[in-house]
């Protein structure tokens, strides 16, 4: 079916890159995961050994972000010669295991890597950037005004940012035109949603990957019920009706539609990115940063869509991250240079047309248009923009999504309740 003008969707042309997805997912989640990444991006050891060598701390999934990330690190050695940035890397989840286990020992790489959920648990690693901006030659307007509030904490700048993006829906496009399916556009619903689910449902393919990380659900719950998982005094609040009621339906998507597959015992975050990828599951929850990945690996083409309607409208969250300096640099100063250079226009620019990042700096956002053909998906980006609230977490949020993590598997696969689950993560409201 041809897409309507209405149709907010992205186009990839198929694409086939050198690297196999194979490759790709030992470098994502799971066992050995830090071990394939270390090799992909070096060790993740602490800070540098001289004045002019920095090291940078940053999670990867693929050798691709891999490349981009040393592609920017060398605009660092070009801006400040004799200057060296030894570029370490781990896993999603393997990153927070390090990052905590350095804010233990007091040691870490000069240059860290934050997102904006996470800040306030690790603000005590962070040199604030405030007193340095002007030196930096850096305005505040020139960013997205939401991700550079939200990597402050107690109104302090930890870092600068490089992303900023909605979660969004990404669908096999190829896969709905075949089943003769219209394509996902503004407006549509959860039934609309659940509807096309048992329609790609077929041929050992799922219609749709479930998410055991509580950013997958939250889109759901506030399209359904406008509850967000932190309320407005900044508490921990999951353990309620409008929680348990979409938990459960979502449960529901893989023991009562059989629309979704049954999570992985191992509970990998990144799994349902990967089921997708690899062409198992025909839509998935991610973000713009993830467009990289889905060029180097998708053998169709790729569509985004808004989060499907609820009883609340289309609500879904944003968020991103950034780079800040760590207090075990021994020269604060360059490495903040270090930052903005990694933050500027021209890294910028690269991260958006490599499809890695949706840039953080409003000028330089063009380029995630520019470089990677998507068509009409301005209003995708647009809409979900604009029908989006600030992802609020507390100071224990890596806890609270460990454990529900750890939790949403055999509470979604039916083995165990959605009580207990919510009950487990509100636990971790004081921790």
């Amino acid at each position: 079916m041809e897409a309507s003008p209405m149709v907010r969707s992205l186009t990839l042309a198929p694409h086939r890159a050198a690297l196999s997805r194979r490759s790709l997912l030992s470098c994502a989640g799971g066992a050995g995961a830090l071990a394939a990444l270390t090799a992909c991006g070096g060790d993740s050891g602490g800070s540098s050994g001289s004045d002019t060598d920095l090291t940078w701390f940053m999670w990867s999934a693929s050798t691709e972000e891999v490349d981009a990330w040393k592609h920017v690190a060398q605009m660092v050695t070009d801006a400040e010669p004799g200057t060296t940035v030894t570029f370490q890397t781990a896993a999603w989840n393997d990153y927070w295991t390090k990052l905590t286990s350095q804010a233990a020992s007091g040691a870490s790489a000069d240059l860290l890597s934050m997102q904006s959920l996470r800040a306030p648990q690790f603000a005590e690693l962070f040199v604030p950037l405030d007193d340095k901006l002007e030196a930096l030659g850096i305005s505040s307007d020139t960013f997205e005004s939401s991700i550079f509030d939200g990597l402050k904490v107690d109104g302090k700048l930890l870092a600068l940012p490089y992303d900023f993006g909605p979660y969004i829906v990404f669908y096999n496009k190829t896969a709905f035109q075949e089943a003769g399916l219209p394509l996902p556009v503004e407006g549509w619903t959860t039934d609309d949603f659940v509807t096309a689910a048992r329609a790609l449902t077929t041929s050992g393919r799922y219609g749709f990957f479930a998410n055991n990380t509580i950013d997958g659900a939250l889109p759901f719950v506030l399209s359904e019920t406008g509850r967000a998982a932190v309320d407005e005094g900044g508490e921990l609040d999951v353990e309620n009706d409008a929680w348990r009621s979409t938990l459960e339906w979502y449960a529901g998507l893989i023991t009562r539609e059989g629309v979704a597959a049954p999570l992985p015992s191992g509970g990998s975050s990144a799994a349902a990115t990967n089921q997708f990828l690899a062409g198992n599951a025909a839509m998935s929850l991610d973000g713009p940063w993830s467009l990289i990945n889905a060029k180097a690996t998708a053998d169709f083409e790729v569509g985004i869509a808004p989060v499907p309607a609820g009883s609340s409208g289309s609500t879904t969250w944003t968020a991103g991250s950034g780079f800040g300096v760590s207090r075990s640099a021994p020269d604060p100063d360059l490495a903040a240079r270090a930052v903005a250079v990694l933050t500027g226009a021209d890294a910028e620019a690269y991260l958006g047309e490599q499809g890695r990042a949706f840039p953080a700096r409003v000028a330089q956002q063009q380029s995630w248009y520019d470089g990677n053909d998507l068509g009409d998906a301005r209003t995708v980006m647009d809409y979900s923009i604009e029908n989006s609230v600030p992802y609020r977490t507390t100071a224990s949020w890596t806890q609270v999504n460990d454990t529900y993590t750890r939790y949403a598997v055999p509470a979604f696969n039916g083995d165990a309740s959605v009580d207990e689950l919510l009950s487990r993560v509100q636990a971790q409201a004081g921790s």
